[in-house]
């Protein structure tokens, strides 16, 4: 796999997002798609220190009756400013203009600022959040406001003890924009891990509970891993149980496969020519209806 810094990823300013990254041992995309996705990725850390990122994807439709060709490109540049700041921009080709700085104020605290303006109604909207970050070995929290829109306030905060690991994040919209209506919870999460020798459990409750999520993998041998995954929406009336699977088939070769209840398989098969390059071939395919919009292909190649 391709090693290196990728600049791509962004700064990770979420503590929560990395809190779940940091629980999910399966991280590979298996999940459907309604449409076929290539993509580039281009990643690379100059003499200096600074790291540039270049991703391009394209949609294409499978079937005539799928989603219409279009094509998204993103440049991102990240920057050590000194020992302790670190910014990262991010410039899309529909029109979004993200920002990201971190100050590292010591080895527990940091300074956050993330802003983003969009000129055009497709989402991620406009937003600016300021925010301070606590972590240790154990535990964790933070805050964060976002004046333009609300204003909405943001908390974060979780820890581990043991083999049991918990996160939970929440924002309120304070509402003073609103005239219609009064303060609100935009955002309420929680996340609780157990973690048993090679099994980890991982189960995720969104929106104040109207969306849930369980993971259960176990990793068999150091080449295989295996993993259950239940979700349940009742804001989409959603239930799926699908079953992942891993197996190194060398330390350049991968093949990994996912099928649910809902009968759609996915397969992808990834390879590593070179430490700098990884590419991966995926395809999706519905069981239950063989001609029907949800079979797509889709390539994508790393380089780093």
């Amino acid at each position: 796999m391709a090693t290196g810094r990728r600049a791509t990823s962004g700064l990770g300013s979420n503590l929560y997002a990395n809190f779940l990254a940091n629980h999910l041992r399966w991280t590979d995309d298996v999940e459907p798609s309604n449409h076929s996705r290539h993509a580039l990725e281009i990643n690379t850390i100059t003499p200096n220190g600074t790291a540039l990122g270049l991703e391009t994807s394209i949609v294409t439709s499978f079937f005539k009756a799928a989603v219409k060709r279009s094509v998204e490109s993103a440049l991102v540049y990240e920057s050590h400013v000194n020992s302790v700041i670190t910014s990262s921009v991010r410039v899309t080709s529909s029109r979004h203009l993200a920002l990201q700085a971190h100050l590292e104020a010591n080895e527990n605290v940091r300074f956050t600022l993330e802003a983003q303006e969009s000129a055009t109604e497709k989402a991620p909207a406009s937003f600016a959040r300021i925010g301070v970050d606590y972590t240790t070995s154990d535990a964790f929290a933070g805050v964060k406001i976002d004046p333009v829109n609300g204003p909405t306030l943001q908390a974060t905060m979780g820890g581990r003890i043991g083999a049991v690991g918990i996160g939970i994040q929440g924002a309120y919209d304070v509402g003073l924009d609103h005239s219609d209506r009064l303060g609100r919870f935009t955002t309420l999460d929680m996340a609780t891990s157990y973690t048993h020798k090679e099994l980890l459990a991982l189960l995720q409750v969104n929106d104040g509970g109207r969306a849930m999520r369980l993971d259960l993998t176990q990793t068999l041998s150091p080449k295989l891993i295996m993993s259950s995954r239940f979700v349940l929406d009742t804001r989409k009336d959603k239930r799926v149980l699908r079953f992942l699977g891993k197996y190194a088939l060398s330390e350049t070769e991968a093949l990994s496969s996912a099928i649910g209840s809902d009968g759609i398989f996915i397969g992808a098969f990834e390879w590593c020519t070179s430490k700098h390059l990884k590419t991966r071939v995926s395809a999706q395919m519905d069981l239950r209806h063989y001609e029907s919009d949800s079979n797509h292909l889709g390539v994508s190649i790393e380089i780093s």
